[in-house]
């Protein structure tokens, strides 16, 4: 399941139309269907969706390790808009989280592209 996916769990999970959904967190609905639904989500949505519903576990929605909420509610932090730093040692553990979970997909897409570069060069050589 990828991170967009992840997303429109999240809206079935808690009984929100997806175009509510959508319009909620500014994103639009059109670029979670079809052939989008398989493109990267920016870390600006992350952080959007993340600040909307602070129960959402980051790892899970970024890498989809855990479970989907948070286990203990009381470190739930309502992170602020994106337009603000957060203030908060919490808020900015939100963010690092983040932040490592984007590095890791870079590292990832990294070496999936030297692979896929392989696989071209053989190609050219036949």
């Amino acid at each position: 399941m990828n991170v967009k996916e992840r997303v429109l769990l999240i809206a079935e999970t808690k009984g929100i139309s997806k175009t509510e959904f959508f319009k909620d967190v500014q994103l639009s609905y059109a670029n979670f269907k079809g052939g989008q639904k398989n493109t990267a989500l920016s870390s600006d949505a992350m952080v959007a969706i993340l600040s909307k519903h602070p129960d959402i576990s980051p790892a899970w929605l970024l890498m989809g390790e855990g479970t989907m909420m948070r286990k203990d509610e009381r470190n739930v932090v309502s992170a602020p808009p994106a337009e603000t730093a957060p203030s908060t040692a919490e808020g900015l553990g939100i963010y690092r989280q983040l932040v490592n979970a984007l590095e890791q997909t870079v590292k990832a897409q990294e070496k999936t592209i030297q692979s896929l570069e392989g696989q071209v060069s053989l190609l050219q050589r036949k």
